[in-house]
């Protein structure tokens, strides 16, 4: 297209000068000649006035005007197209691409290097063209660096900014991750902490990667060094380690996935050094490849050494804080000590005062000059031994009695004198003062123990007796006691100790209170004490229990004593608010001798022998011997009864079920089973309830039994849903100290809740005597419970003497007919018309009836024959342990 333009404007310039000629013979054969040779003769003749009319003369002549006329269009075509055609060419070969080359020269001065590839493509402007372009890439890659290099100086500039506001080290890294990607242009970093073994990297802080990719990263600088080289390099290298270009292809390793998940093609680690120990390192990722230029790496590692920098700044300002706020807290604690220091001299009731070398008062508290009756100013600089001091030491120097005995002196009975010359008893002790191992005085502390003698007589009068009746207490008793068997044993003497209980005394305590009951005993000490005078030692050895050593004695004086001491308390009356109280003294008496093994076990015995005199009806007297029958019941007891408690808590007690029979009816879910308790003694011997529940009611442990034997059959209950089920009822046994207890039927609500067992499925067996023996409880109980839905039992029903008067005053369901009866029912008449009696009242007052120990087939058949409902016994099932299931 160039090349056509081009010879068709040469064609055109051909064509214009072949015209031109043409015109300009013609012009010169007709005009021009004669018309020189006309103007050459003017010239020469006119005068030059009038020279520009002859030029001009010529045109207005006929020939040359017809002439002009006859090609002025001719010649003003081609005048023109010769303007036109030498305008484009200028414009097109000259003066336009100078224009273009102008525009882009200033637009590349503007800083518009992209304007480079609009330059005209011309043989002429080409190697313009190529040198603009070599320029544009000159300038546009030292832009870049610089660009780069104010990025990183911005970066380093607000690193300083953030050094100085003392940040943690974690606050720090996170800081200085995002000024790397914020200001110093990098696509992304990270920073990694290296533990104390310099083993392991762990990330943490960074800026451009997800922090979630860097939770679970751990750099590990040993097991693989090759594949972590940049972090190992970093690390054991303590030197910068640069990727110029990340291999995509290399993505197993964590470094390598953490670079690709950047999105970087080119990365950097720089190591954080901190007192010549690498303790993190510097991560960033560049998008160019080759990024890192030995600038930027100077500029990073200026950054990492300001990071260092300002973490080693950071512990020591730590350390200088810590040092600072330790020096207050000390100063503050110097300040306080001394003004508690100062407090405590003036306020505290002790007398405090001290003596230079020269023996003079130095100073000295306010309770010291109170106590002495001095004025302070009074005794400064006075020698103050000579005012205080008496008997051996008077008027002698406190400092002599130290540098006599060299260490501290503590006296404990010493009399100063008052101002007033009253004297007043004092303890006190007097330390030395020493500076760089030279006595320079001493400080005496001292207080007024008049009060404090006072009182100490009294609380060893405390100590040893107790504080309602001023009799011994159990502690001084005791060792009497032990003072009386060494005697015994050592002078071959006989001594007796009382074991003394007093009777009904709690019946006062709970009618009227306590302080009633106070005053009665005190009332009662003091008649004993009359009544035995100086013969014994009479002591309280706790609540309503004496007791009574007669030294020196033989058992006869001492049963007569006793007996003496049962009259005085039978014939004593305590009134109280109009009421009368009498009361007695079971009395228990053991001979202490060579014989007795031990104080405790003299005690141990009197005490059983009380209780066999208040077995024996109260008020009496018992002598212990050796071989005594009721005693070793006694102490067999009262041994069981730990054998109990013990079982109780290591859980020796177990549970085993006997079904109850139903005579009338075979349906499904009407089975009866009875709940029954056994016991484990220490050698896994089953022990029956017969053995144990005498000594559980005697020594009024049975509720905590009761309560044993309900949470673990509720708790059976509950894991066998099975068997829960199948059963139309389950029946425990209840004791009778269980109806007096008032919180027992919550505790019942509440292991119902616990273990959500339907009531209706619960019956509690109440014995005939328990029940009748507390009327108004027992009704109470069980008419709380039956609200509830459970069912109740009245066991051993007939073994009463009054149980058809008060049957009625029972809302029980079941009648259990007492087993005495019907076992003996095919022997005895009068025993089968009990059960006939027993069934037929029960039916009439619409309860169901039970009979016990059913040992035979042929009992079996009578009771049905009679109608009773159910029938329990060994000849019948045998009992077996709980079902699970």
């Amino acid at each position: 297209m160039q090349l056509k333009r081009k010879v068709f404007a040469l064609m055109m310039g051909v064509f214009f000068c072949l015209f031109v000629l043409h015109s300009y013979l013609d012009y010169r054969q007709i005009i021009a000649e004669p018309a020189q040779q006309v103007l050459y003769r003017s010239f020469s003749q006119a005068e030059p006035a009038s020279h520009f009319a002859l030029l001009i003369a010529p045109i207005f002549e006929p020939q040359m005007s017809g002439f002009l006329l006859n090609n002025a269009l001719i010649f003003g075509l081609g005048f023109l197209l010769t303007i036109l055609l030498l305008s484009w060419l200028l414009n097109r070969e000259l003066l336009a691409p100078v224009s273009s080359l102008k525009r882009v020269a200033q637009e590349l001065a503007d800083g518009n290097y992209l304007a480079v590839n609009r330059l005209l493509v011309s043989n002429d402007l080409e190697q313009v063209r190529v040198a603009f372009k070599h320029m544009v890439n000159e300038i546009t890659r030292h832009e870049q660096a610089i660009n780069q290099q104010k990025k990183l100086f911005t970066a380093l500039s607000q690193t300083s900014k953030t050094i100085l506001r003392n940040l943690t080290p974690q606050l720090l890294f996170e800081e200085a991750c995002d000024i790397a990607v914020t200001f110093g242009g990098f696509k992304a970093a990270w920073i990694g902490e290296v533990d104390g073994a310099g083993k392991v990297i762990r990330p943490i802080a960074c800026t451009g990667i997800h922090s979630d990719s860097l939770k679970v990263c751990k750099f590990d600088l040993v097991t693989d060094p090759q594949a972590e080289s940049p972090l190992v390099i970093a690390v054991y290298g303590r030197c910068p380690s640069v990727i110029e270009e990340i291999n995509g292809d290399q993505g197993k390793t964590p470094w390598h996935r953490l670079a690709r998940l950047s999105g970087g093609s080119s990365a950097g680690v720089f190591p954080i050094v901190v007192k010549e120990k690498v303790v993190a390192t510097l991560t960033v990722y560049a998008l160019e490849p080759g990024y890192f230029t030995p600038t930027t790496r100077g500029l990073l590692d200026d950054m990492v050494c300001d990071l260092g920098f300002a973490i080693e700044n950071y512990e020591r300002n730590q350390a200088h804080k810590a040092a600072h706020d330790s020096l207050e807290a000390s100063s503050k604690q110097l300040e306080a000590v001394y003004q508690q220091m100062s407090l405590l001299l003036e306020s505290t009731g002790e007398g405090i005062f001290g003596i230079d070398e020269q023996d003079c008062c130095t100073f000295i508290n306010k309770a010291a000059a109170e106590m002495l009756g001095f004025a302070a100013s009074e005794m400064q600089g006075q020698p103050i031994h000579k005012l205080v001091r008496m008997f051996e030491e008077s008027g002698k120097s406190f400092n002599r009695v130290i540098l006599r005995q060299g260490e501290t002196v503590r006296v404990r009975d010493e009399t100063f004198l008052r101002k007033d010359e009253t004297l007043f008893p004092v303890e006190y002790s007097t330390y030395p003062i020493r500076k760089d191992g030279h006595f320079k005085g001493s400080v005496t502390v001292f207080r007024d123990v008049t009060s404090s003698r006072s009182m100490m007589r009294e609380m060893r009068f405390l100590a040893t007796h107790d504080s309602l009746t001023h009799l011994l207490n159990r502690h001084a008793f005791d060792q009497r006691l032990r003072t009386a068997f060494s005697d015994s044993q050592k002078r071959h003497i006989q001594h007796v100790l009382l074991y003394m209980d007093l009777d009904q005394f709690k019946l006062v305590n709970d009618t009227c209170g306590h302080v009633a009951g106070d005053m009665m005993l005190r009332q009662l000490s003091h008649r004993l004490q009359k009544t035995i005078g100086d013969e014994g030692v009479l002591a309280r050895l706790g609540g309503d229990e004496f007791g009574l050593l007669l030294e020196n004695c033989h058992l006869n004086r001492a049963s007569q004593l006793a007996n003496q001491i049962c009259g005085v308390v039978k014939g004593f009356r305590f009134v109280w608010e109009g009421r009368n109280f009498s009361t007695g003294m079971s009395i228990g008496i053991v001979a202490i001798g060579p014989n007795t093994e031990s104080p405790h076990s003299a005690l141990s015995a009197a005490d059983a022998a009380c209780y066999v005199a208040k077995d024996m009806g109260r008020n009496r007297v018992h002598v212990y011997q050796a071989y005594d029958e009721e005693i070793n019941r006694q102490q067999g007891e009262m041994h069981l009864v730990s054998t109990i408690e013990n079982a109780i808590d290591q859980q020796c007690f177990s549970l085993l079920q006997q079904p109850i029979m139903s005579l009338r009816s075979t349906a499904i879910g009407d089975e009866h089973v009875e709940v029954l308790l056994r016991m484990q003694n220490e050698q896994g011997e089953q022990i029956m309830p017969g053995a144990f529940i005498p000594a559980a009611e005697r020594y009024n442990i049975m509720g905590n039994l009761d309560r044993w034997v309900i949470e673990h059959t509720f708790k059976w209950l509950s894991q066998s849903p099975a068997r829960l089920n199948e059963l139309g009822c389950c029946a425990i046994n209840l004791s009778g100290q269980s109806l007096g207890d008032v919180t027992l039927h919550e505790y019942i609500l509440e292991q119902l809740r616990k273990y959500e067992l339907p009531a209706e499925k619960i019956s509690f067996e109440i014995t005939e005597t328990a029940a009748v023996s507390r009327l108004d409880q027992a009704t109470r109980f069980i008419s709380l419970l039956k609200r509830r839905g459970f069912r109740f039992a009245l066991d051993d029903f007939g073994a009463g003497v009054s149980s058809f008067a008060y049957l009625k005053c029972l809302p029980v369901d079941y009648l259990k007919i007492d087993g005495g009866f019907v076992c003996n029912m095919l022997n005895d008449p009068v025993d089968k018309a009990m059960v006939e009696s027993i069934n037929h009242i029960g039916h009439l007052m619409g309860l169901q009836t039970v009979a016990e120990y059913v040992e035979s087939d042929l009992i079996l058949e009578q009771l049905i024959d009679i109608g009773v409902d159910y029938a329990q016994g060994f000849g019948l099932v045998k009992p077996s342990p709980l079902e699970y299931r």
